[in-house]
């Protein structure tokens, strides 16, 4: 237990109290720590928990939804803004794409990422799909990226990242290089794209606007300690 904490309790015992003195006996050991808050995620479908940690104390921090988009038919893919190309991601591409990356999430992040430490969760991940990937470009100036996954079993393809430079927002990059992806991913045989998004990032109402759904959604709940 170090700020962030897991409480669960077995379905055939609750009702027992068993949650509420598993966060007491939490929050005593965080104290005992001398850590200044602690913080737990729970499935918002899950009520129960949801009304648990609001009654002990517990604030909403940050929101995440995992979204999907449906593969049956072939997406459209609209026209490119003018001035603007898409291409897949080549071998050479990934220190421009973390540079862009790093820049485009500073507004929410909380720290900037080093090259190596990125790399590793992206495009030098084994599952990583440079095919599926789509990069748009402003004349020979990177300005757009969608990473995508290829995760073993699933049938699903992934983004694990989407980000535009700020000073090309609004002009429908995004939209693009999502309906890049989702052609990809369906062309590929797959059943569906799916990627998670939180409150802090701001882009819930980008992946509704391009017909992508809610298929879970969990809060980060947190309790400061105070003194």
């Amino acid at each position: 237990m170090d700020r962030r904490s897991e409480v669960h309790v077995h379905p055939g015992h609750r009702g027992r109290g068993l949650g509420a003195a598993l966060l007491g006996w939490t929050v005593a050991r965080a104290r005992q720590a001398g850590v200044d808050r602690v913080v737990q995620t729970v499935p918002d479908a899950d009520t129960g928990a949801v009304a648990l940690l609001r009654a002990y104390g517990y604030e909403p921090l940050v929101t995440a939804w995992l979204l999907e988009f449906a593969l049956a038919a072939e997406p459209a893919v609209p026209e490119p803004p003018e001035g603007i190309t898409v291409r897949p991601f080549r071998p050479g591409d990934g220190v421009a794409t973390h540079v862009l990356v790093q820049d485009a999430f500073d507004e929410w992040q909380e720290r900037r990422q080093p090259y190596e430490e990125w790399a590793a969760h992206t495009v030098e991940r084994p599952v990583f799909a440079p095919q599926w990937s789509a990069l748009a470009f402003a004349g020979d100036q990177l300005v757009g990226a969608a990473l995508a996954l290829d995760v073993p079993g699933t049938g699903e393809g992934y983004l694990e990242q989407v980000a535009v430079r700020r000073d090309h927002r609004g002009r429908g990059i995004a939209r693009l290089l999502l309906r890049h992806a989702f052609r990809a991913f369906h062309h590929a045989g797959l059943d569906a794209c799916t990627l998670w998004t939180h409150s802090d990032t701001g882009a819930l109402d980008l992946y509704l606007r391009v017909s992508m759904t809610v298929r879970h959604s969990s809060t980060v709940f947190r309790k400061d300690l105070g003194a």
